[in-house]
């Protein structure tokens, strides 16, 4: 799995910058499971709840996992708003998320608990 965090403010302006910097960590990794941390986010609209899913699109399509981790208030209220719990798994807290993705298995294997150097989006 890979963990990446998101922090600062996704809007119109910053949402493509953010879907292409989750991707490219999906990507570099190899990951099976991408975990979204939105904990240090200050703003977040639904520009940045599209670039989520096109991501979630682009990952499941290749039998990946998409998580959110930790939304911040303003995160939490958007995603809330739109429903986006039925789309995606979100947790509470990070510790959570990672719990929940090391009972993960791919062809009866366990996906393994690693968090390699990633970039940050803003």
């Amino acid at each position: 799995m890979t963990v990446v965090p998101v922090h600062g403010e996704v809007d119109l302006a910053t949402a493509d910058r953010m879907r292409d910097q989750l991707l490219q960590a999906a990507y570099a990794s190899r990951c099976d499971c991408l975990v979204v941390d939105m904990s240090r986010l200050d703003f977040f609209d639904a520009s940045g709840v599209s670039a989520l899913v096109s991501v979630y699109r682009s990952l499941t399509r290749e039998g990946r996992h998409v998580v959110l981790a930790e939304p911040a208030p303003i995160a939490a209220r958007v995603l809330w708003a739109l429903d986006m719990d039925r789309v995606f798994e979100i947790y509470p807290i990070l510790e959570m998320a990672l719990t929940h993705t090391s009972g993960l298995r791919v062809n009866g294997d366990p996906i393994l608990n690693t968090v390699p150097e990633h970039p940050s989006a803003s």
